[in-house]
């Protein structure tokens, strides 16, 4: 276990963390479909959120190389902080193309961990529920990294027709809200 994890898992507070963040993107997608299906549109090639995204993700493996127990390879602590730090730096430099993409790949894949951890030896909907969505993004995250043009494609799907859109954003939304309500009612519970 790392020195960063919770010593006791709040299954309710990051289902509620993460409805809100579904439920608030997906409202906004249903409330504002035409700037968001462009905004939507131009993300994977955004040099911008590209840039923002990698050194979030390059953050954030940062923290958990220098925080991690590494075992046998912990005299190598320095050399993965400095490869870590040189391949974000290569990647920006010379993998311009779809690194938004890339990016979320990435975090969607550091986003899996935590809340697996949080799942683990719980029960009941909330969990389930949470365990879909990190395996999900584990998926998604690993096509992201390898084929980020899926995602450029994917998008140009949902938007060629307004229900799709329309489709898409009522499925989070309601999968937020579930995550949402699940995680109030346990809080209240406990």
């Amino acid at each position: 276990m790392d020195s960063l994890s919770l010593t006791t898992p709040n299954l309710p507070l990051v289902a509620v963390l993460i409805g809100f963040l579904l439920t608030g993107t997906h409202l906004l997608g249903l409330l504002a479909p035409e700037p968001a299906m462009a905004w939507a549109r131009n993300l994977p090639r955004s040099r911008f959120w590209g840039t923002a995204l990698l050194a979030v993700a390059a953050l954030w493996t940062l923290l958990i190389a220098a925080t991690t127990d590494l075992g046998e390879f912990s005299p190598m602590r320095n050399l993965i902080l400095l490869g870590v730090v040189a391949s974000s730096v290569l990647l920006w430099k010379f993998v311009p193309d779809f690194l938004a993409s890339r990016s979320i790949g990435f975090l969607l894949l550091l986003a899996a961990h935590p809340v697996l951890e949080t799942t683990f030896l719980q029960t009941g909907l909330l969990k389930l529920a949470l365990v879909l969505l990190a395996y999900a993004w584990a998926l998604a995250g690993l096509f992201l990294v390898g084929m980020p043009y899926l995602q450029r494609d994917a998008i140009a799907w949902f938007c060629a027709a307004p229900w799709r859109w329309k489709a898409g954003c009522w499925s989070g939304l309601l999968y937020g809200l579930l995550l949402l309500i699940d995680g109030v009612r346990m809080s209240f519970l406990n």
